[in-house]
């Protein structure tokens, strides 16, 4: 049997030919860039902090979330300048996306020493890495050993001026870099939000399915949390949190978080961890606030509902066919494993299929509620316009 590959479907925009009937589901693959500020201190005035903004690549449009700036797909990679092409190279090449939305390799210092963290004994923790990593805590939050991939930026500008004296020119430090320096989105959220909550897109249901290591203690939801508030994302289940540890060593901004939201939420987050690993239940559903919205104003009518998260996370279960199977710790499913056999696939692939269709029913549940309160939403809202 002779396999042949057509040419066409090296390039991202292609794709869209697989999804124009609404047969398929859209892909969307996420990267973001580290945003380093330009001063070193702890001004909350500063302007510009280092932060990752996130990129979102579709087979229709690439660009960042953060800023709203967007170009056709077909652009990116080409050499750009005031918006004019400078020279034909062609459309950034399909396995080059991938390269950069898959690109861990490029994490900080930081976050390595916090893989590291997470690996190592209690004593080792205290003894040798607190005090190494509190030290260089500053330096190896921006330290990339290994250079994020470098492409042509589709809305580079001339005229474009980064002052710090004009902090609402939110485009400034999008628009006068001439090239983009992309990675792997996870370095910021394994759990990609940012590109689901877009005020455009209005989604009511998010189905979340975490395959992450150390998936008890990881930030995600906390950091996915920050973002919604930073960017004004009213329908945010707030204080949504599947996993009562607090994480290891958190930046700053996580730590202000949950100080602020974990407080009210620690006894929810301990009976959802409870159900998952005493109950075996595989999907939590969170579709009310928790906590206290910190958007919330006196003056505000009546709020939309908010976003359903139906979060699904990979786990062992007693029901498998192989009960004693762990993701979280078999060795083939390390990260940094990059050969797999056929037979380790399958059994990973059977894992997961098992357990979301042991909760199926709930998911169903939990569309059809989201959807009775969206009509129910609407209808209350056409009786005050017709009033």
């Amino acid at each position: 049997m002779h396999l042949k590959l057509d040419p066409q479907w090296t390039r991202l925009s292609v794709q869209g030919l697989a999804v124009d009937q609404g047969l398929h589901p859209m892909p969307i693959y996420t990267a973001v860039r580290h945003l380093i500020c330009r001063n070193n201190d702890d001004n909350d005035q500063s302007p510009i902090k280092n932060k990752y903004q996130w990129f979102e690549f579709s087979p229709y449009e690439v660009g960042s979330i953060d800023h709203g700036a967007w170009v056709p797909t077909w652009a990116i990679g080409r050499p750009i300048k005031d918006g004019k092409e400078l020279y034909r190279v062609g459309e950034l090449h399909f396995g080059s996306v991938l390269g950069t939305v898959s690109s861990a390799f490029c994490a900080s210092i930081d976050a390595m020493g916090t893989d590291l963290y997470l690996a190592a004994p209690p004593k080792i923790r205290a003894e040798i890495l607190d005090p190494v990593l509190n030290k260089i805590e500053r330096d190896a939050e921006v330290s990339h050993p290994i250079p994020p991939y470098t492409l042509f930026n589709p809305f580079y500008r001339t005229d474009s001026k980064q002052s710090a004296d004009e902090p609402e020119s939110k485009m400034a430090d999008l628009e006068s870099a001439q090239l983009l320096s992309l990675m792997d989105g996870a370095l910021e959220n394994n759990l990609p939000f940012a590109s689901l909550l877009r005020p455009d897109r209005d989604v009511d249901v998010i189905i979340c399915l975490d395959a992450s290591a150390s998936i008890d203690i990881t930030p995600w939801f906390a950091r996915a949390e920050w973002w919604a508030n930073d960017h004004g994302v009213r329908r945010w289940p707030w204080g949504a949190r599947p996993w009562a540890a607090d994480p290891p060593r958190p930046a700053r901004i996580e730590a202000t978080m949950n100080s602020k939201a974990l407080e009210s939420t620690k006894q929810a987050a301990a009976e959802c961890e409870r159900r998952m690993k005493n109950d075996n239940v595989r999907c939590v559903v969170f579709d009310k606030p928790i906590a206290p919205s910190p958007l919330a104003t006196e003056q505000e009518g009546k709020e939309r509902p908010p976003i359903s998260i139906l979060y699904l996370p990979l786990l062992s279960n007693r029901e498998f066919r192989e009960p004693e199977f762990d993701p979280q710790t078999a060795d083939f499913c390390e990260t940094f494993n990059l050969k797999w056999k056929a037979e380790q696939v399958e059994l990973l692939s059977d894992l997961t299929t098992f357990n979301f269709n042991q909760e199926l029913e709930q998911i169903r549940q939990a569309v059809k509620r989201a959807y009775e309160r969206k009509r129910a939403y609407r209808l209350d809202m056409e009786k005050q316009e017709a009033e």
